[in-house]
């Protein structure tokens, strides 16, 4: 007859021996600790404000006087001054056209710093040099070259003769909004680029060269292998550039301010003027909010896209 012996247990560690810290050996109360400093960092950075702002928005508030809750009201008047919907357009026109650049520019100069050649570290390198400049300074020095009455670049195609008077960089609306987009456009494609280049980087070779083999020449390897792989490295990049253009306020408020005759007067602009300029807190909140369902919208379509496509 076979002797059957219990099986040897492991003793419990006696209460004495336990250290308070004995918790942190299981998983979930240590990364609830190592979240939590960033988790109250977006607390207080993001939510608090975010909150605040949808308060104001409902409520009467000047810079010093009381708070008195109305609603929507504030909405309602928003909507029905000209300069509001004057304002959505001029910050859709904004967003697209530096959007689309900065997405082809940036497509394409990654495309191009995805090959070999000598001082490709070197060009790399000055590519990121309009994304790492201080906006302050780098917005400062255009503004200096574009001044109406002193503009270097004026000065200089007249001294070569290809103009005769004075291109409005800044003082005719059209020129105004062009040259907004023209600098988002050129502080914004390093970001796309170095992003565009580190996908690139992950797509496999043994496929393109497969492609290569069977036929398919340079574009169709990229539109049919190379895209499909990097679209949720694009989705997750344009989103965030089109929410940080939408809010642009740095370069618009340094270079015009929203001149001239309100043609480059966006979101930031408008809030900041309604709720520092003239003390409105209610109507500069609402102005701010005013964008927050598209963008709702768009996180939730781009987030739905990068998980239908990964």
């Amino acid at each position: 007859m076979v002797k059957l012996t219990p099986a040897r247990t492991t003793p419990a560690m006696p209460r004495a021996q336990r250290t308070p810290w004995q918790w942190l050996n299981r998983e979930g109360p240590l990364g609830y600790l190592l979240i939590s400093p960033s988790l109250l960092f977006l607390l207080f950075m993001l939510a608090y404000p975010f909150v605040i702002a949808i308060v104001l928005s409902l409520s009467e508030k000047r810079l010093g006087g009381p708070m008195t809750f109305v609603g929507f009201e504030n909405f309602v008047k928003l909507f029905a001054t000209n300069r509001f919907w004057l304002t959505v357009q001029n910050s859709l026109v904004y967003t697209a056209g530096a959007l689309i650049l900065k997405f082809g520019g940036g497509l394409a100069l990654a495309q191009l710093l995805n090959r070999e050649f000598i001082g490709k570290r070197i060009a790399t390198a000055l590519v990121l040099l309009p994304w790492i400049i201080p906006t302050a300074f780098s917005t400062l020095a255009w503004w200096w070259m574009l001044d109406p009455a002193n503009s270097i670049i004026n000065i200089m195609l007249k001294r070569w003769g290809l103009i005769t008077n004075n291109l409005p960089f800044l003082v005719d609306g059209t020129w105004a909004m062009s040259t907004l987009i023209f600098l988002n456009v050129w502080r914004g494609v390093p970001f796309f680029s170095i992003t565009f280049l580190a996908a690139l980087q992950t797509v496999p070779e043994e496929l393109l060269e497969a492609a290569k083999i069977d036929g398919a020449n340079a574009w169709q390897r990229f539109w049919r292998i190379t895209f499909p792989l990097i679209i949720p490295v694009v989705i997750i990049v344009v989103l965030i550039s089109t929410i940080s253009t939408l809010g642009d306020f740095e370069v618009p408020y340094l270079l015009t301010k929203g001149g001239p005759r309100d043609a480059t007067m966006i979101f930031g602009l408008l809030s900041y003027e309604y709720a520092l300029g003239i003390g409105a807190l209610g109507i500069g909140s609402a102005v701010s909010l005013t964008m927050l369902p598209f963008l709702a919208i768009l996180v939730v379509f781009a987030l739905l896209e990068v998980r239908r496509n990964n």
